[in-house]
């Protein structure tokens, strides 16, 4: 990363880190943290998968299981946070951010072609996902009954609010964050 006095470039310089994260699956950033609120006072997290960034309307989009309990706790509060760390880069960042689920839509049907073979088997489980197991192995793929795992599929968008990040750095930490209002934005200087 460079130029960390200029809050514009580096902006512009963490939407680029995000972009590329798509398909970087060994990128700290390919695997950002959701938390949501299990209920009004109780944060839970969660580790997805980067799916896709578009920069330009400020949105990530993720894949998930229908039946999870995320999809019940975004349901009753669409406010998230999206975390990342990464320590080859020294950077923090904090994506606050307004959920959106969606099901049966031409965007659902176009990620879901997209996705590996080996992603769409995670959704042909007949079990719903954090249900009770007798044993590790204990659960069953039935394709046959969920339309080989598109009947469990959602798509996750994240609609990016504000952005804040945190450099380390021995030289003098940075830290300072984006709010996003239509096309315009804001950015703010923050102590480290």
């Amino acid at each position: 990363m460079e130029n960390f006095d200029d809050p514009i470039e580096m902006h512009n310089q963490i939407w680029s880190l995000m972009e590329k994260a798509v398909k970087n699956r060994n990128s700290p950033f390919h695997t950002p943290t959701l938390v949501t609120l299990e209920n009004e006072k109780t944060p839970t997290a969660r580790t997805l998968v980067l799916r896709e960034v578009d920069r330009e309307s400020k949105v990530f989009r993720f894949h998930s299981d229908k039946r999870s309990n995320k999809i019940q706790q975004i349901n009753a509060n669409t406010n998230a946070l999206i975390h990342i760390y990464s320590q080859e880069d020294k950077l923090q960042l904090r994506f606050k951010s307004k959920l959106s689920l969606h099901i049966n839509e031409t965007l659902v049907d176009e990620a879901w072609d997209k996705s590996f073979g080996m992603s769409k088997i995670c959704y042909q489980v007949a079990e719903t996902p954090g249900s009770t197991l007798k044993n590790p192995g204990g659960y069953q793929f039935t394709p046959e009954n969920n339309h080989d795992g598109k009947d469990n599929f959602i798509v996750l968008l994240a609609k990016i609010i504000e952005t804040e990040w945190l450099y380390l750095s021995c030289d003098g930490h940075r830290r300072a964050k984006a709010a996003y209002d239509d096309d315009k934005i804001k950015v703010t200087w923050l102590v480290p």
